[in-house]
């Protein structure tokens, strides 16, 4: 990589970088996210491309059959999701809708529009969004709120999640990882929730031991809009 800076002038080298004192960390700086971007969407080697196609190539369908209104028909159909902790509770998200994960970062109030659901305006990588209280949407009791320390908000983290140009920010307590399952996997909600969530969830799975409520992100996104827009 031709322009490493951040190794050089940044946080791994000398920081003697001026742009630190603004950015604070080098992954804040637009050099090094483009750096980043560049990774990404360079092109895979040909050799890469082969391994991988032979491998898919080898490797059969899982079948299984799922009920649908009655019928029983074949799905091979799996789910990815971001789970995360909120209030005590295993929540997940498809992560399809996850734009980013990041430390937690000032919340601008808006006069006489502020309430215990919309918490202000965020400013994520020079993007104005919107920051929610999930915790007061789903009615889970947010222990950190009692001790309002800048030690208990320092291990939250705030993710990012929507689609296209509808875009929300949520704190939550802490972010588990990716987790994929099979669709057939999805459990009945059970009744030992509060309502609230109850009714944002699609189903229950298991993650290494866990009960997690997979939430319904278009239900989600469509009360916020009403509530708040």
């Amino acid at each position: 990589m031709s322009n490493d800076c951040w190794n050089k002038i940044g946080v791994e080298g000398d920081r003697s970088c001026e742009q630190l004192k603004t950015v604070i960390h080098c992954r804040n700086c637009p050099v090094y996210s483009a750096a980043g971007r560049s990774l990404l969407e360079r092109e895979a080697p040909p050799e890469y491309v082969n391994e991988w196609t032979e491998i898919l190539a080898k490797t059969p369908p899982v079948s299984s059959k799922a009920q649908v209104n009655g019928a029983i028909v074949s799905s091979v159909e799996t789910v990815s999701v971001m789970i995360f902790m909120l209030g005590g509770e295993w929540l997940a998200v498809p992560v399809g809708l996850l734009q980013e994960v990041t430390d937690p970062c000032i919340i601008h109030t808006l006069p006489h529009r502020n309430s215990e659901l919309f918490m202000g305006l965020v400013n994520i990588r020079g993007e104005i969004l919107m920051c929610v209280s999930l915790s007061h949407l789903l009615d889970l009791e947010d222990k950190a709120n009692s001790s309002d320390s800048v030690s208990s908000l320092a291990a939250k983290r705030m993710i990012v999640v929507g689609s296209q140009e509808n875009h929300w920010v949520f704190i939550v307590d802490e972010v588990c990882g990716i987790h994929r399952f099979p669709l057939r996997e999805l459990q009945n909600t059970p009744v030992v929730i509060s309502k609230a969530t109850e009714a944002y969830t699609k189903g229950v799975i298991r993650w290494q031991g866990h009960k997690v409520n997979y939430l319904d992100s278009d239900l989600l996104f469509s009360t916020l809009n009403k509530r708040i827009l």
